[in-house]
């Protein structure tokens, strides 16, 4: 039995960044680094001390729906 995932509603901590790539927290409930460059979110994420995953934010508005491919 597979297990569903729960959806993170992602809109209301990225709202403010308009376009680059961001370094999210692992639970997603913060921002740790923005850049225009991967390379500069990174290096600003890295100063928190905390574990992160990033996201790339395109400037024309879109949507993002999670999903899960099923084999």
């Amino acid at each position: 039995m597979q297990k569903k995932m729960k959806l993170i509603d992602l809109s209301k901590i990225l709202r403010p960044f308009k376009s680059g790539w961001v370094a999210l927290s692992m639970d997603y409930k913060k921002v740790l680094g923005w850049g225009k460059t991967l390379q500069a979110a990174r290096k600003r994420a890295e100063k928190t001390g905390e574990e992160f995953s990033f996201y790339k934010i395109e400037s024309a508005p879109t949507i993002h729906v999670p999903y899960t491919l099923i084999k």
